[in-house]
């Protein structure tokens, strides 16, 4: 594979781990079939932990399994012929009666002959097959932008509360991903109940799962000659098994593998590592885009006595942001835009953190001063004093002087 068509997000060529997910999500279709009822099956993560990737793998098991699957965007959710067509048909109504009432007339099969009495929850029931359906929704996240107040907020709301508590009548599933605000934008829809086996938080791939992932993209995609495990365990060392990362780092891995006869050497490692952690480098501005230095830095300052991999509260974030000179308006502001953009997510017990560990040091390292150490090393430590330089130094002999000027005149005898 070359290095100019490999993408950072998407369906992953080369797919190892999330085995407890997928046996999760197995048992989860299974039952909803039997039941012949629905639910929703949720996913959250970082931006590049691999939500895309985990669930085309989801998808592809579920057609293995006759289910059908469609992907879906929110549109569909609230309009009717939106949702036909993302099922694969067309959704239209006579065209007669299209005319007098000033619809637009779609070509396609008849579906229905009454336009404003059809729901997207109608579509639902008519097409969907009786062997279940799975409805694909990514970057779920946006469903939060749904103004309140809205008729579309109405729709969607009942939409979703009729395919998670499986009113369709046939097992209709709803399979969704999206950033950490995920679970909050459906509770704002009204679905606050998802089930704790079908709640998915992503995190980094275990460590295993991660050298296979690089293994397969130097063996298959590179088609490197010679034994990679130098490389895959340098690179894993930078990845720290974030999916997202190791793209990073494969990118000029395959560009030099192709112009070096697909041979590995240590210059060309060193390129690697160079070349990756630029990119890595990107990813992080890419997600902090939009936020000015002094806001980063105050971000900084908030989560820098926080340890990686742990969490804090929104009272205290928002404290030290206030500490750094914003008000609370711009404090508030700050929190939900980080929010949104990835930067920090909601944990167990309302908790937050930042998901990505290793953004987290870039972050503290780039705009809090150098204040906080490599989360990935240990703390270097400078080698123990030897024992003589701990001791106190010797008395001065006021003798010497004297000792010197006698030295050369056969010694020095003691005053009596």
């Amino acid at each position: 594979m070359s290095a100019k068509t490999l993408k950072d997000r998407g369906p992953a060529k080369y797919f190892h781990g999330r085995e407890e997910i997928i046996d999760t999500f197995k048992s989860t279709l299974k039952l909803y079939r039997k039941e012949n009822e629905g639910t929703t099956f949720l996913i959250q993560g970082a931006p590049g932990a691999g939500k895309t990737a985990l669930l085309d793998v989801l998808s592809t098991h579920a057609k293995s399994k006759k289910w059908k699957v469609a992907k879906i965007s929110i549109e569909d959710l609230y309009t009717p012929a939106s949702m036909a067509q993302s099922l694969g048909r067309s959704y239209t109504i006579d065209k007669e009666y299209a005319l007098e009432a000033g619809v637009k007339y779609l070509k396609g099969g008849l579906i229905g002959r009454v336009a404003g009495d059809s729901s997207s929850r109608e579509i639902l029931r008519h097409l969907a097959p009786e062997k279940g359906l799975i409805l694909v929704l990514d970057e779920a996240q946006r469903l939060r932008k749904l103004p309140d107040d809205t008729e579309r907020h109405t729709v969607v709301s009942d939409t979703l509360e009729m395919i998670h508590n499986g009113n369709l009548g046939k097992p209709v599933m709803l399979l969704t991903a999206g950033l950490g605000t995920t679970e909050a934008a459906y509770g704002s829809l009204g679905i606050s109940r998802i089930e704790g086996d079908c709640t998915v938080r992503l995190g980094r791939l275990d460590k295993k799962s991660e050298c296979a992932v690089i293994r397969d993209w130097l063996t298959k995609g590179g088609r490197v000659k010679g034994d990679p495990q130098a490389w895959i365990q340098s690179i894993a060392e930078q990845a720290h098994g974030w999916p997202q990362h190791i793209i990073s780092y494969i990118k000029p891995a395959l560009k030099y593998l192709e112009s070096n006869n697909r041979f590995m050497t240590d210059e060309g490692l060193k390129f690697v590592l160079e070349k990756g952690a630029e990119y890595r480098e990107m990813y992080y501005e890419t997600r902090a885009h939009d936020i000015d230095e002094d806001h980063r830095q105050a971000l900084a300052r908030a989560v820098m006595d926080v340890p990686t991999d742990k969490t804090t509260t929104k009272p205290a974030i928002t404290s030290s942001l206030k500490k750094s000179g914003l008000t609370k308006k711009e404090a508030g502001k700050l929190f939900n835009q980080a929010l949104e953009q990835g930067i920090i997510d909601q944990r167990k017990g309302g908790r937050y953190g930042i998901p990505i560990p290793s953004f987290h040091t870039w972050l503290v390292d780039e705009y809090a001063k150098g204040k906080s150490q490599d989360i990935h090393q240990p703390p270097k430590l400078l080698p123990p004093k030897p024992t003589h330089e701990l001791l106190p130094p010797p008395m001065k002999d006021d003798t010497s002087d004297v000792k010197n000027k006698y030295k050369d005149k056969g010694g020095f005898s003691q005053e009596r």
